[in-house]
């Protein structure tokens, strides 16, 4: 397996207890899972995970615990990444000494959320697209333009905002800026709809003139495109988790109704046609598994690969899920089976941390002639 075994089978029963009692609870798969969150953070500390080091998103404990949650609940583990790869993990490697002194305990502790906004609908070939400014001013900053797509984002304390900058040169620098969602100018969109992980609210955020103080810039520099990139990177790492999680939990949940007998007297799987329908789908797992194990000799020097190991293990997600339901589909008449599930939320990683069809396109770009 590709995470830490021991501590995934210590985990594992707590994990699903708590993640089964809330959806018990909560009916409504819409509502923010917050009550989750803080149960998570009390009872293991999640997100002290990411402290250890500048690379501290890709500790195999922190994968460990999004992995096995997307096997029930994929939304909250995307709910926990946000705050992880849109939050914590920029301030604590790019932030300056007095901004990782306001900011990353609290968010560690969750006593204020983040979130991020990159995007503005427009396909992002290269950071010329930003349309969201940053002028200097003579206290700070003022911020004006719209993110299209930002996550968690009217539950957030806290919003990195990526802007352009007019430097002295003249020339456009990058950067993120930290905004206090309460200041005014800041104004969040109604939810947007997607197909699955719901629970993980999306909006659109404007701010218009938003006035900001000289030290909200992250870094203290206009370092916005390698921030990004880096972001990106290690968000990516984490969907695939999600996205693995997701294959094993819809897998699982196969296995388990063909192993059941059924009215005429055996189990599914006693036809060989189910084992080896189910032993293709799990060598298919397998080797998601193993693709994604392969990140750590690569993953510093080439983001792309990152992007790739995303693209494929949410293309299996979406694939075991999806002949699941055919296998099973037409028999679960009694059975309540949320394979359906599965496949919603697989289908919204594919556009989350940027779509399949943008690695695609970066794929592609290395065969395609000047």
């Amino acid at each position: 397996m590709t995470y830490n075994d021991v501590l995934a089978r210590e985990l594992k029963a707590d994990v699903k207890v708590l993640i089964r009692d809330y959806l018990k609870s909560h009916e409504d798969e819409q509502q923010f899972p917050r009550e989750l969150l803080y149960q998570f953070i009390e009872q293991f500390d999640i997100f002290s995970l990411l402290l250890d080091s500048q690379d501290s998103v890709l500790r195999t404990e922190f994968l460990t615990f999004i992995r096995l949650i997307s096997k029930d609940f994929p939304a909250f583990s995307a709910v926990l990444l946000t705050q992880a790869c849109y939050g914590i993990y920029p301030i604590l490697r790019y932030g300056s000494q007095e901004q990782k002194s306001r900011y990353v305990e609290p968010l560690v502790r969750g006593e204020i959320l983040a979130g991020l906004g990159f995007s503005e609908g427009k396909l992002m070939d290269s950071l010329e697209v930003i349309a969201t400014t940053a002028r200097k001013t003579e206290t700070g900053w003022s911020l004006t333009g719209k993110k299209s797509i930002v996550s968690n984002c009217r539950y957030t304390d806290i919003l990195l905002i990526l802007a352009k900058v007019q430097e002295a040169n003249g020339e456009d620098g990058y950067g993120f800026f930290i905004v206090d969602t309460t200041r005014p100018g800041v104004a969040f969109g109604d939810d947007i709809a997607k197909p699955g992980l719901q629970g993980l609210p999306v909006n659109s955020v404007t701010f218009d003139q938003v006035i900001l103080p000289e030290d909200s810039l992250l870094g203290l520099t206009l370092n916005g495109e390698t921030q990004l990139n880096d972001i990106i990177k290690k968000l990516q790492l984490g969907l695939s988790a999600i996205s693995i999680g997701i294959s094993e939990g819809a897998f699982e949940t196969g296995l388990a109704f063909v192993k059941v007998k059924r009215r005429f007297g055996k189990p599914l799987i006693d036809a060989t046609v189910y084992q080896h329908q189910f032993a293709d789908l799990y060598t298919k797992l397998c080797a998601a598994e193993s693709y994604f194990a392969s990140y750590k000799d690569r993953m510093k020097a080439d983001s792309l690969f990152v992007s790739q190991i995303k693209l494929y293990t949410t293309k299996v997600a979406i694939e075991i899920s999806e002949e699941i339901i055919r296998l099973i589909g037409p028999l679960q008449t009694l059975d309540d089976i949320p394979i359906d599930r599965y496949l919603k939320d697989a289908k919204t990683i594919e556009i989350y941390g940027k779509s399949g069809d943008s690695i695609r396109k970066r794929i592609a770009a290395q065969w395609i002639k000047e």
